[in-house]
């Protein structure tokens, strides 16, 4: 318990700096003028939708973008300010652990953090609000959360061994590249693999929701294609959804001069619910989707199955979707604090916070240039070092971008719960637990060598 309360102390007393600095003061006029302004600066395209976009997607990712590198440069300065100045000295000589400051100085960052994204959020949601009352936009503008299913296909990795199998069968592979080179090609191809439906043929895909539908409730049938622009008009379909087990309980929809590449059905749950019978399952649906487009005028089809089509079932409030995107937020920069209070304890303020931005840097154009180099490039002895420490930045950080937040708020998506653990446990857990003890280690050192 003394060591709770001494890391509750320390907490409390780095809060009470921070508070008494000019930072907070600049965040939190920044995060209003962030909120109130860039919504009238920019502009969308017109459509209350549009509005919704720039409201959500802009203006929290905005203001999201300052706090974190507010976050990361504001913990590079706290251990090397108190290295430089000698007054580290003071706190170690009570004593007092290194690891009690590094959790107290950490803890004290996320409660300023968590506090500054509740009002940034509490205040786009009332001006969102506003702006749906004063406007009068219809009802469903706001979207609530939905509960996302993709359909049941084997997973990249599984589908990459069964190619490699293949392959080899056939006698096919590639020469010069090893086996791990070749799957883990696979593997990235069959992630953003787009499949190919000509006019007449159809696609059966297999869904397996994470709760039965229940009465009352309905079932969202999401899907988002490519083909040339100027033969959208001509793309007609035909799409069924029927109760796996039961083929005779289905719903159907035509689909005729398609305008949008992006459509969305809604089926009612009720006829499914009266209907089933025996062994089926009301989380188990099968999808049939028919190109029915003339074929001397409308093209074929590119869908990719593992993120363009998507059954969907209700899952919650758009409130309570927000404050999921902000807990998810909230993770990120608890890890981007961990990160700065571990290079403050290596480095000096200017040599911290150069390595901090040019993390930052290799993250941001990493997932834009992986995936541009060749493995005959990657071999090359002077490309080797600058792709080995891209992708492992890119490793590292994977966990953070791949939950978009924002995103899924915007389009109606439930931040389903497996989502925020596996953020929890990265952000929040894991990695600043290496980083805490890296932190100490580096602190230990440099006081026996400031002694």
């Amino acid at each position: 318990m003394s060591y709770l309360r001494q890391i509750w102390g320390v907490t409390l007393l780095s809060l009470r700096a921070a508070i008494r600095t000019k930072m907070v003061i600049f965040l939190v006029l920044a995060q209003v003028l962030c909120a109130l302004v860039l919504p009238r600066v920019v502009k969308g395209d017109g459509t209350a939708a549009g509005e919704l976009e720039i409201l959500l997607t802009y203006t929290l990712g905005l203001s999201f973008g300052i706090q974190a590198l507010s976050t990361l440069w504001s913990s590079c300065s706290l251990f090397a300010s108190e290295i430089s100045s000698f007054r580290i000295q003071l706190a170690v000589v009570k004593p007092v652990h290194f690891s009690i400051l590094w959790l107290g100085r950490w803890l004290a960052l996320l409660l300023l953090n968590g506090v500054l994204l509740l009002f940034i959020y509490t205040i786009v949601y009332l001006q969102l609000r506003w702006v749906e009352q004063s406007q009068g936009w219809e009802s469903g503008i706001v979207p609530s959360a939905l509960r996302v299913a993709s359909p049941t296909l084997p997973t990249p990795k599984e589908e990459a061994r069964l190619v490699y199998g293949m392959m080899q069968s056939k006698g096919e592979l590639p020469e010069g590249l090893t086996k791990k080179e070749i799957l883990a090609t696979l593997e990235e191809q069959a992630a953003e693999r787009y499949d190919i439906i000509n006019p007449g043929d159809e696609i059966v895909l297999n869904f397996h929701l994470i709760r039965a539908v229940r009465k009352g409730e309905r079932i969202t049938l999401r899907f988002r294609f490519d083909t040339e622009y100027s033969t959208r008009e001509h793309v007609k379909g035909h799409c069924r959804i029927a109760l796996q087990g039961q083929p005779a309980l289905f719903a159907e929809r035509q689909l005729e001069s398609v305008t949008q590449n992006e459509i969305r059905l809604e089926f009612e749950a009720d006829p499914f619910v009266a209907g089933v019978t025996g062994n089926a399952s009301l989380r188990d649906f099968v999808v049939v989707l028919k190109h029915m487009g003339e074929d001397d005028k409308a093209s074929a089809l590119l869908l990719r199955f593992r993120q363009d089509v998507l059954l969907m079932i209700p899952g919650g409030t758009f409130e309570s979707n927000l404050l999921r995107s902000a807990f998810v937020q909230g993770s990120v920069l608890a890890l981007l604090a961990a990160f700065g209070l571990t290079l403050s304890s290596v480095f000096s303020f200017p040599v911290a916070a150069f390595a901090a931005t040019v993390m930052l840097v290799l993250i941001m154009i990493g997932g834009g240039v992986l995936p541009l180099v060749s493995k005959e490039d990657e071999k090359k002895w002077e490309n080797r070092v600058g792709v080995a420490v891209l992708r492992a930045a890119q490793t590292t950080t994977r966990h953070i971008s791949e939950i978009k937040p924002l995103r899924a708020v915007v389009r109606g998506e439930l931040i389903d719960n497996r989502s925020i653990l596996i953020s929890v446990f990265w952000n929040m857990g894991l990695l600043p637990l290496a980083l805490a003890v890296l932190a100490c280690a580096a602190l230990r050192r440099r006081e026996l060598a400031n002694s």
